[in-house]
């Protein structure tokens, strides 16, 4: 069955295309602002998120 599943993921999944920009790594409770990526490529701007209790 693994080899059924590994079979029907396309080829080009393991590949490291091009498409990749930047990660960030991001733990705040209360931060906000303009964040730089890792390896500087890339920046998106953070406000905090209030989820209510279930």
């Amino acid at each position: 069955m693994v080899d059924a599943l590994l079979d029907a993921i396309p080829a080009n999944w393991w590949t490291d295309d091009p498409d990749y920009v930047e990660s960030w790594y991001t733990l705040a409770k209360s931060s906000s602002g303009r964040r730089n990526g890792a390896t500087g490529n890339g920046w998106m701007t953070v406000s905090p998120y209030h989820v209510p209790e279930l």
